[in-house]
């Protein structure tokens, strides 16, 4: 037997397992191990791209390996699909835009070229999807349109199957971005019918059950706009059966909001309250949430502050400072890469707006957000909030420890200081116990003044609580990645993490998750199924 006829009995059996199922992967690693031994580095990207589909926890592991096996064939089109492959993980699975948009650009550079249109309109349809989240919704659909007219109008002999499939996925997952773009430029009239097609595309097809749940949620969304609670829910929970098993905790959180809004003006407070505190979950684990979601946090701190539980008013008062900061960054950092090294005419990048947009302009189920512009006032807004339940004692989010005014320091000190604090930063320098402020400025090789006016205005806090703060997303970070961190005892995470004793480790860790570090340790074993 040939061996590229055993590379596609390798195939064949896992084709119709769905994503995530990780009993693929006993014949993908025969396919690699085949591929490896006779060198054919081609069917070894394939391989290992197929491993990323089908693994849960190793994709970008198995992403990275494609990269290196497509870069052995010195072949441009299979290098930039491996990149893309790559960037679709960052994004999809774990939400990281900033390094989803790196990959992007890295598959461009070989793609731009490339003569084969599927892999153009596959990046085409992934910068597409940039540009809608920066909210360019016009130039996003544009993109979208023409990728649904490729993958619906172009012809796929019937002994493609795989091929088939993937046209049909993007002609289908085309569509749902139309769907969202046109929602958010208050075309509802189109969205239906868009809504319409995608239903009747995807019916009784299993292998699209996935894509289907996609155009539930923006029926419910559509119902929920019109009123019909009782409609919007049951799109919704349709929705979420597909969603939440494709892992999409973006779109999941997105539903959950408006599940939590409903209630809420159903008047089922305690119900509605639920689903937002979900919101707040998702956005902990991940550290990342959609900006249509913003104001479950406003929701959840007016409510809160009507119960006068001033505990939980704070936690969601640094959530929603810490929610601003997060989309702040990414927005900042995705203009510029955009901007700067995606200056195609093809992909209709608008430089002269994106250079000169402070922020996004954003609309969701009728939400609409301020721009950039207002994010100072809320941030100092929040701080004195903050400053208002601080717990005697504490040094509070807001504090200026000296009255040296940025402006005035000399050069780029600012600059210098805080690049050297990154360096810091990855090297885990606040693991150390017993750390002043003295310290640092000296490793430094500045004065505590300077540092502390660039950890108050570039960090916006004190020292203390910057040093504290990176601990604990350190050990919050160990507790979830590791099952063995979650057996140590509370003194000794506050021991590993640099903290100088236990009742001040857990003050700040109850400050900042609202739970004991034993009912968080419990609640990632109840998730995890952990003993």
């Amino acid at each position: 037997m040939a061996n590229s006829q055993k590379y596609s009995d390798y195939r064949v059996r896992y084709d119709n397992f769905e994503e995530n199922d990780e009993r693929a992967l006993e014949f993908i690693n025969a396919y690699i191990k085949e591929a490896k031994a006779f060198k054919n580095y081609k069917e070894l990207t394939q391989a290992y791209r197929d491993a990323v589909s089908f693994s849960r926890n190793k994709k970008i592991e198995y992403s990275d390996s494609a990269v290196w096996a497509a870069s052995q064939t010195s072949d441009p089109d299979l290098i930039g699909n491996s990149y893309l492959t790559k960037g679709s993980v960052y994004y999809f699975t774990y939400r990281k835009y900033q390094k989803a948009l790196d990959q992007y650009l890295r598959a461009w550079q070989y793609l731009d070229k490339s003569k084969d249109s599927y892999l153009r309109h596959k990046n085409m349809y992934h910068i597409g999807v940039v540009k809608s989240y920066l909210g360019y919704y016009e130039e996003a659909f544009t993109l979208f349109s023409k990728c649904r007219s490729y993958y619906r109008d172009t012809s796929v002999p019937a002994d493609f199957p795989n091929l088939r499939y993937n046209m049909k996925k993007g002609y289908l997952n085309s569509l749902h971005q139309m769907g969202i773009c046109l929602f958010y430029q208050s075309k509802i009239k189109e969205v239906s019918d868009l809504i319409n097609e995608g239903l009747e595309a995807s019916a009784e097809d299993k292998n699209f059950y996935i894509e289907r749940s996609y155009f539930y949620k923006l029926s419910g969304i559509l119902a929920y706009l019109k009123a019909n609670d009782k409609e919007a829910i049951y799109d919704f929970n349709i929705a979420l059966a597909g969603i939440e098993k494709k892992s999409d905790f973006t779109n999941a959180s997105l539903i959950y909001f408006l599940k939590g809004k409903i209630l809420l003006r159903d008047h089922k407070e305690n119900e509605g309250i639920k689903y937002l505190e979900k919101v707040d979950s998702i956005f902990l684990e991940r550290n990342f949430a959609h900006p249509s979601v913003r104001e479950a946090f406003e929701l959840l701190i007016t409510h809160y502050k009507n119960k006068n539980d001033n505990k939980k008013e704070l936690y969601y008062t640094k959530q929603l400072l810490h929610f601003d900061q997060v989309m702040h960054n990414d927005f900042k950092y995705l203009s510029g890469k955009i901007t700067k090294e995606y200056d195609t005419s093809d992909l209709l990048t608008s430089k002269k707006r994106l250079e000169s947009s402070a922020f996004y302009g954003y609309i969701v189920a009728g939400i609409s957000f301020g721009a950039l512009l207002l994010l100072s006032v809320r941030y100092f807004k929040v701080k004195k909030s903050i400053k208002k339940y601080q717990i005697a004692g504490e040094q509070t989010l807001g504090k200026n420890t000296v009255s040296t005014k940025l402006s005035k320091l000399p050069g780029n000190l600012a600059d210098e200081i805080l690049d050297k604090l990154k360096i810091l930063e990855q090297n885990k320098f606040y693991l150390e116990k017993g750390l002043t402020q003295k310290d640092l400025a000296k490793r430094l090789k500045t004065n505590t003044a300077y540092l502390s006016a660039v950890i108050n205005e570039y960090k916006g806090t004190s020292y203390n609580t910057y040093l504290n703060s990176l601990r604990l997303e350190y050990v919050i970070e160990k507790l979830r990645t590791s099952a063995e961190w979650r057996k140590y005892s509370v003194d000794t995470l506050a021991d590993e993490c640099g903290f100088a004793n236990r009742p001040k480790f857990s003050k700040s860790f109850i400050e900042l998750t609202g739970l004991m570090p034993s009912e968080y340790i419990q609640k990632i074993n109840d998730e995890y199924g952990d003993s």
